[in-house]
């Protein structure tokens, strides 16, 4: 009898061992745990950007001449004061010169009409008015004698006749002496003064913008910096400028560049706005040097330029230890800078796949505080992805279940879920 027990057994276990190996038999899925406690977590945004001056004019002629002296060169670094380029000031001359005649014409037409209710056309009116009067008076007496003459039966009536066809010439050459004499003092008040003033103001203004210009006869550096050509078009290099070169007035000459500043000039994606702020610091890496910095500021509008999305200009401030030139920088140099987004001390993470989701739409992962314990569902918040994982809160120092469970969950403790 007890033969037939052993032999039952062994068939038993022949039958358990067949069915597991039997092709298409479902294996037990191998359970992978990881450790998590708490670290320090960052999360950070990199850009690419290009290195740039902080400070950069572009240096123009301030009239209209010839280049006559330029005692530096290109590339030269010049400090601030230091005179850069002569232009010779011939043309303006004769402009100035033009300008003060047209001045001085305008302030003797001022002071004409200023002066005019005084003057010798305004006397001249008045002395033919005296002169008009004193006729008309005269011409009435002797119209008046000889009225009296020809009542006596003296003088004949055309004598009469005679001199009131002279008095009435004599008295419309009175009215005319008379808006003579109101039309001249007219020209001495009213718009003719206030034009006059205007003249001479932009007279004033004319000369005065010309002696300025001529103070600007030698462009001085307004800044340390070094000077670059002015650049054409893309590809190209910069115009060369020399002595006896015309300019015209507004016409760049140079480029003068504060290398003791530098800053980044990067791109962002639209959809990383939200991400960055102004003031933000800002981790670069030019030429193997490591340099810390911060955003100076975000464009408001995007730029015109990229056929796909949005993207936006991010100016970076370097912090520089030391000269540019030291640190073996120059400009158009490719940046490449991290931005520090999310930072925490002692942050829990856990690799994505170890987040499950129950039926009520919880998250929820497999933790068990030590190899001897079942594992149990513990609810977590999850947080800002990043390149080490999932932050989550509501999680303690633990293992984690990577690899996904059985489809029955076995083996699970769900007291805690």
């Amino acid at each position: 009898m007890i033969k037939w027990g052993c032999w039952l057994a062994v068939a038993m276990t022949g039958v358990v061992l067949a069915m597991l190996n039997w092709p298409g038999a479902v294996q037990p899925r191998e359970q992978r745990w990881l450790r998590v406690e708490p670290q320090l977590l960052e999360n950070r945004l990199g850009l690419v950007g290009r290195l740039q001056a902080a400070r950069q004019v572009t240096l123009s002629a301030p009239f209209a001449g010839v280049v006559a002296a330029m005692p530096v060169e290109e590339g030269q670094r010049v400090e601030a004061g230091q005179p850069l380029i002569s232009l010779d000031t011939a043309q303006l001359d004769i402009q100035l010169r033009r300008a003060q005649a047209e001045r001085l014409k305008a302030e003797e037409q001022l002071m004409q009409l200023r002066s005019w209710q005084s003057g010798p056309q305004v006397a001249r009116s008045l002395r033919a008015v005296a002169a008009a009067r004193a006729a008309m008076a005269a011409t009435q007496a002797s119209l008046d004698d000889t009225q009296r003459l020809f009542e006596g039966g003296i003088v004949a009536r055309m004598e009469v006749v005679s001199l009131e066809q002279l008095l009435g010439e004599q008295r419309q050459a009175l009215l005319d002496a008379e808006q003579e004499l109101r039309l001249t003092r007219a020209r001495g008040q009213g718009d003719a003064l206030l034009i006059a003033e205007m003249e001479l103001a932009n007279a004033q203004a004319q000369c005065r913008a010309l002696i300025r210009m001529r103070d600007q006869q030698v462009i001085e550096a307004p800044f340390t910096g070094v000077l670059l050509p002015v650049s054409t078009e893309a590809g190209h290099g910069g115009r060369q400028l020399h002595v006896g070169q015309a300019v015209s007035q507004g016409m760049a000459l140079m480029t003068l560049v504060d290398l003791e500043r530098l800053q980044v000039m990067a791109r962002l994606e639209e959809h990383d706005l939200l991400k960055v702020r102004e003031g933000m610091e800002v981790e670069a890496v030019i030429a193997g040097q490591r340099l810390a910095g911060r955003i100076d500021r975000i464009a408001m509008q995007a730029r015109d330029d990229t056929a796909q999305g949005a993207w936006y200009d991010v100016r970076v401030d370097l912090d520089l230890p030391a000269a540019p030139l030291q640190l073996g920088l120059r400009l158009g140099m490719s940046a490449q800078l991290q931005l520090l987004l999310h930072r925490q001390e002692r942050a829990m993470v856990v690799p994505a796949p170890a987040l499950q989701v129950d039926e009520a739409g919880r998250t929820y992962v497999l933790f068990r505080a030590d190899e001897t314990q079942a594992p149990r569902k513990v609810p977590v918040t999850a947080g800002p992805a990043g390149v080490q994982g999932v932050e989550v809160q509501g999680l303690e120092s633990g293992y984690v279940l990577i690899a996904p469970e059985p489809p029955d969950g076995s083996g699970l403790d769900h007291s805690a879920g």
